[in-house]
């Protein structure tokens, strides 16, 4: 039976480009998703490469063993966190002994996006989850709305949304969940947090159209990025990358906001340095020398082409690096 799973993976020619995977090489994808890039991976590291992945999500799980059935015998999944690489690998080495590329694309899947049951999208009218993982994750995007305490939700709004108004919003949001009744205290649905955004900033549903995005965009990224660490967990899998990855190995990272990105830049730029002696040395003391080749000097973007395709890709940066 065919996947209702729909998912258009970013980049695609990019990632093969830059990764250059080779015939018998073995690689890591650290967000599978529905296997598109896994996929190609595969296709080119015939007849002996094998992946080994990670997916949190049960529905992009189901979809990406359906979607990539003739590799079956050289895909490996893991559904657990990106964050659990090292140790995950360790248990799987003996099946890739040597790891030539790694890729972390940190987007949410169209189909996560689409499903109003998941609570991702302010456009529909699900339940505000926004979980990876609804078997294993407790934490809820609802609960951090209905039970946070105000400095907390201004934290969030502010490291994670990056939101101008987060102290009136965050005080807004306490007093508004004060006055709901009984039933709605445990679980709120998405279209009524965006109403109740509106309304404490103030803006009028009818005046949207002069906002280049919807207000409640930043807030809904700051909440799903709290209920799924995903900055701690972006993190805490970059050093361990890097230890797993062979010399000549490359490491692709796609993200989708300024947030992740940085991260991924700093790191990135971190590893390239050389001497780290105070300007005024003379000479160098500090016998530092840069682990890895920064590939992509500019970051990557999609094409027109692809953005026309598919409008989701806009937003997606890539940047590569190569071990020394």
């Amino acid at each position: 039976m065919e996947s209702d799973y729909q998912h258009i993976s970013v980049l695609a020619d990019e990632i093969v480009e830059y990764l250059q995977p080779k015939k018998n090489q073995h690689f890591i994808d650290c967000t599978l998703g529905g296997g598109g890039h896994t996929g190609l991976i595969l296709n080119k590291t015939a007849p002996k490469g094998k992946v080994l992945a990670f997916e949190l999500d049960a529905r992009a799980r189901k979809a990406a063993k359906a979607n990539l059935k003739q590799y079956n015998d050289r895909l490996i999944i893991v559904a657990k966190s990106y964050a659990h690489l090292q140790e995950q690998y360790g248990k799987h080495k003996k099946d890739l002994p040597q790891i030539s590329g790694i890729l972390m694309d940190l987007g949410l899947s169209s189909d996560q996006l689409d499903r109003a049951n998941r609570g991702f999208s302010f456009k529909d009218d699900g339940p505000l989850d926004m979980r990876f993982d609804t078997k294993n994750q407790t934490l809820t995007a609802s609960e951090i709305i209905l039970e946070w305490p105000e400095d907390k939700l201004i934290k969030v709004f502010q490291e994670y949304g990056e939101v101008v108004s987060s102290r009136r919003l965050a005080k807004g949001l306490v007093s508004w969940r004060k006055t709901l009744p009984k039933q709605k205290q445990k679980a709120i649905k998405s279209s009524m947090l965006v109403g109740t955004i509106l309304r404490i900033l103030k803006i009028s549903p009818t005046s949207l159209g002069r906002f280049r995005t919807h207000p409640a965009t930043r807030i809904f990224q700051a909440l799903r990025i709290a209920v799924n660490s995903e900055l701690e967990n972006l993190t805490k899998v970059l050093p361990q990358t890097l230890d797993i990855l062979a010399p000549g190995g490359r490491l692709a990272v796609i993200s989708f906001h300024s947030l992740e990105d940085r991260i991924v830049k700093h790191y990135f730029k971190n590893l390239n340095r050389g001497c780290i002696c105070p300007p005024e040395s003379p000479v160098c003391n500090c016998d530092t020398k840069p682990v890895v080749k920064i590939i992509t000097k500019k970051v990557i973007k999609p094409t027109q082409k692809e953005i026309t395709k598919n409008r989701r890709s806009r937003s997606a940066l890539l940047r590569v690096i190569e071990k020394i």
